[in-house]
């Protein structure tokens, strides 16, 4: 178990389960023994089992959260045929893996929102709204966005990218615009496959993620570093 950095095993006769050995049945079975027993990893493992729950594979996860909140595991088969064991921190990172790129475009959407909201006032955003989004939207015949709240990722990368709003953004985002579009240009199709579509994104298109991320957050930082060297100045 330390070996596999795992915490129970499934206990067999033949093709039989008869229990799960773990580090709290461990506990437990020494506790019973009130001290009697001079040589505990003598004994025989089956002095140490517990009973856990079956479950099936087409079982819905939120009929075992009581389970996973009693024993950190379940038992997937029957006791005659035992397919594997799923535990809490399988779950975990199952659940991590679904909502880590929802979480990544979220943080992406604020961090644009972050940079862009102080390099305009409200009455630039308006400026730059009528010349980058306006005709867009009035072709699609849809409400235009007055605020960064009500725009989506394609609109910020729209203004960004537009030379006549560029110029407002480039002390935020860094004076080369190819660069900063280069990044940007993927995010609208990528948020379309994981909002809408559900699509499952590669490796590769997580870490892009990430990095855009990343390479967003430290434009805030630096951003809010010259604010403080100015303040002092």
């Amino acid at each position: 178990m330390r070996k596999k950095n795992i915490n129970q095993v499934p206990v067999v006769a033949g093709e039989e389960v008869l229990g799960v050995f773990s580090y709290r049945s461990l506990a437990q079975g020494i506790h019973k023994l009130h001290g009697n027993q001079s040589d505990v990893l003598s004994l025989p493992v089956e002095e140490f089992i517990e009973d856990f729950k079956f479950a099936q594979i087409t079982d819905e996860l939120k009929a075992l959260l009581d389970e996973f909140d009693l024993k950190d595991a379940v038992l997937v088969g029957t006791e005659k045929r035992l397919q594997g064991i799923v535990t809490v921190v399988d779950a975990l990172r199952y659940f991590y893996q679904v909502a880590a790129p929802y979480i990544l475009i979220r943080e992406i959407e604020l961090a644009i929102r972050e940079l862009m909201r102080t390099s305009v006032d409200g009455d630039e955003l308006k400026e730059c709204i009528e010349k980058a989004l306006k005709a867009h939207y009035q072709e699609k015949k849809l409400p235009i966005p007055a605020c960064l709240e009500e725009m989506t990722i394609s609109d910020y990368v729209s203004i960004l990218r537009f030379k006549g709003t560029w110029e407002k953004f480039a002390p935020a985002f860094g004076e080369n615009s190819n660069i900063v579009y280069t990044k940007l240009k993927p995010l609208p199709d990528l948020r379309n496959d994981i909002f809408h579509f559900r699509r499952e994104i590669s490796v590769d298109e997580y870490d892009g993620l990430r990095d855009i991320r990343d390479w967003l957050l430290k434009r805030i930082t630096k951003l809010e570093a010259m604010k403080r060297i100015s303040c002092n100045e």
